[in-house]
């Protein structure tokens, strides 16, 4: 079924008052903010199902359930993800890999938001992690660490991302940048058996890890991109937890060693969700309707997959306090899930619901003519049916008319 987030409000129509047109509308494609996700393999989540389609996915081992694709579903935004396993910063502004361009060509005027994640590789953080499991678990063929070419980079490093940022800015300004740095592997202290690594090498991995988080941080504060720091929130989620956002230096079979997991790419689409809150670019808001004293309401504040959403007298409940992108498309969230055209219907007088955001058309919400919501791929408009004013009235699509039952204007009042 339908579902994903977050949009603005404009106005229409009152199905008893005003007759339906004789045409049924073309459905389009809804326009949500254009995303642009940068990185290495911390983006693209290797070894999380399902993989995700698309030129280069499988190149790359691009998850569908990485913190972009989360953060696309629940935004309702256009995702355009190149992060790729392996990607060092030379890889994002000028090498390309796997036979696709470098990352920062996938940015143009009309994005709206970045995220990146990137720096590990230039400094061999994951390939030293595994070079050291490998040795001590009595591998054949391990690599090598090369702890002298690592810090010879660091001086660098901060200045390469401050780079790669730089690079994002020159192609689309006003884009906003979000660094996303690197998720905690080791513990503050000790070990476990699942990261077989003595205690100095260890203590240089944790050096690398504090480098890494520190050359990203003085890169987003040199350029004014926005830090999300995945690194602190995931102190106590490391490979040795109870609750590891990462996976050990044994992982199940089809894992990614040292990498993140399912539960660590929703931790980090929170954080970079919870960012762009913070910064304005997503908007938390009332829905008053056209019809005095009524708001757009999740019936019972229930969170279940189909629940209706209704008219209800505002009340300044979480049942309707709405997430949506001003401006620039997308989906509405409440109680964390999305406003969905039930079964991604089209035809007047097809209900809404609450419903699992997935980023699909019957959740994408943009603005129209009197405040009203529009669901591109009906056409329609988000409709009081009758111009109801009784409480828990089921809304529904409807062509769109400009009528008061039709008018959703977003309110902090």
């Amino acid at each position: 079924m339908p579902g994903t987030q977050a949009l603005l409000a404009t106005a229409l129509t009152v199905t008893s008052f005003v007759p339906a047109s004789p045409a049924q509308p073309a459905a389009v494609a809804a326009a949500g903010a254009s995303y642009v996700a940068m990185g290495s393999s911390f983006a693209a989540g290797p070894g999380i199902p399902p993989a995700q389609p698309g030129t280069g996915a499988a190149a790359c081992s691009r998850s569908a359930a990485n913190y972009p694709s989360v953060v696309a579903r629940d935004l309702g935004a256009d995702l355009t993800d190149v992060s790729c396993s392996g990607a060092t910063t030379a890889n994002v502004l000028s090498g390309g890999q796997a036979g696709l361009p470098p990352q920062v060509s996938a940015v143009t005027s009309t994005t709206r938001w970045v995220t990146v994640t990137i720096g590990g590789n230039d400094v061999n953080y994951l390939g030293s992690l595994g070079a050291y499991t490998c040795q001590n678990d009595g591998g054949t063929g391990c690599a090598s660490v090369d702890r002298a070419a690592i810090d010879r980079t660091f001086p660098s490093l901060a200045g390469r991302i401050e780079s790669v940022v730089n690079a994002v800015r020159s192609a689309a300004p006003d884009a906003r940048v979000q660094l996303v740095n690197y998720f905690t592997i080791l513990p503050a202290s000790g070990s476990c058996a699942g990261v077989p690594l003595t205690a100095d090498q260890l203590d240089y991995e944790r050096s690398i890890a504090t480098r890494l988080a520190s050359a990203t941080a003085a890169a987003a504060s040199a350029t004014g991109a926005t830090l999300v720091d995945v690194a602190a929130a995931g102190r106590g989620h490391d490979a040795c937890s109870a609750d590891p956002w990462v996976e050990n230096g044994h992982p199940p079979a089809g894992r990614s060693q040292y990498h993140p997991n399912e539960a660590g790419m929703r931790a980090a689409a929170a954080l970079v969700e919870a960012a762009l809150t913070a910064s304005g670019q997503i908007r938390a808001t009332a829905f008053r309707s056209g019809i005095a004293g009524k708001c757009l309401d999740v019936a019972g504040s229930a969170t279940a997959d189909g629940t209706p959403v209704q008219l209800w007298t505002c009340n300044g409940s979480n049942a309707q306090r709405w997430a949506y992108t001003p401006d620039a498309g997308g989906s509405l969230r409440a109680l964390g899930k999305c406003l969905d055209v039930s079964n991604g219907g089209t035809a007047n007088r097809t209900k809404v619901q609450l419903w699992t955001c997935n980023g699909s058309g019957a959740q994408r919400w943009t603005t129209g003519a009197n405040s009203a919501l529009v669901n591109p791929q009906s056409g329609r408009c988000l409709d009081d049916p009758g111009a109801s004013t009784t409480d828990g009235t089921r809304l529904q699509i409807y062509d769109c008319n400009g009528a008061a039952a039709q008018r959703w204007t977003p309110t902090t009042a």
